[in-house]
């Protein structure tokens, strides 16, 4: 069990109380706590990247078109942050450029994951622009995203979002130098958890949707998660320490 060591991603920034993927949630993920930030990247049609997670903009603006149907100065126009209150009408759309501008460089541990193919070697050229490779983690879903990062770069640390952690997938992990595994929360167990670390893997939980599920993640051991509500996390952890007492498996 650990929460000292334990890296507290804010999710999307601190998205159950700000609109997700805006400054407005970045800043307030860490005021309340976190020493992480996870974050979505797509690219528009005249080729920025972009912080988003969805598909379809419907979410967010009720706009029913992905992001790359639009340019970037198109998007500047739309309000991202009115459907979490009127305290964030115009909120503005975040560039990748903007957000290793102001986070690059600062003591925080930056998780970007690739929501779309054939980005990765601007993702990369981003992340190189602001010195910050060592603080970033890029994610996905997806296999081909990953090994297409790993042609372009050897070294830049890797995460494979997954449902589960399985023995076999550690195997191709380590055969593709990934080495972080991203199981979703409510499929932990201890034992995975401790199996996964023993052989050299950072396990990150993701889909900490509430609580019960974070302090299952915390009982299990893992080394980091992502959460919506990054202060209930930080309340886990003490200067010197964990406080067993409080969590719950």
């Amino acid at each position: 069990m650990r929460t000292a060591a334990m890296i507290n991603y804010a999710h999307r920034g601190a998205s159950a109380y700000a609109p997700e993927n805006t400054f407005s949630a970045f800043y307030l993920g860490l005021a309340l706590g976190a020493d992480g930030i996870e974050t979505d990247i797509r690219e528009t049609s005249d080729r920025v990247l972009v912080l988003f997670h969805d598909s379809t903009m419907k979410r967010i603006t009720g706009i029913d078109r992905p992001i790359q149907d639009f340019p970037y100065e198109a998007l500047l126009k739309l309000d991202f942050g009115s459907h979490k209150g009127p305290e964030y009408v115009r909120e503005k759309i975040v560039t990748l450029d903007d957000f290793l501008k102001y986070f690059g460089g600062r003591p925080v541990h930056l998780a970007l994951e690739i929501k779309q193919e054939g980005i990765e070697q601007a993702v990369l050229e981003c992340v190189t622009r602001y010195g910050c490779a060592g603080q970033v983690i890029i994610t996905s879903f997806s296999w081909q995203v990953l090994e297409s990062v790993r042609r372009f770069d050897p070294d830049i640390g890797l995460g494979f979002l997954t449902e589960r952690i399985e023995n076999a997938l550690l195997a191709s992990m380590a055969d593709r130098n990934i080495r972080q595994i991203c199981p979703r929360a409510s499929t932990l167990t201890a034992e995975r958890v401790a199996d996964a670390q023993a052989h050299g893997f950072t396990v990150r939980a993701w889909g900490v949707r509430d609580p019960e599920l974070m302090n299952r993640a915390v009982a299990c051991g893992v080394d980091g998660m992502t959460l919506d509500f990054p202060d209930k996390l930080a309340n886990l952890t003490l200067a010197e320490g964990s406080r067993p007492s409080e969590v719950t498996p």
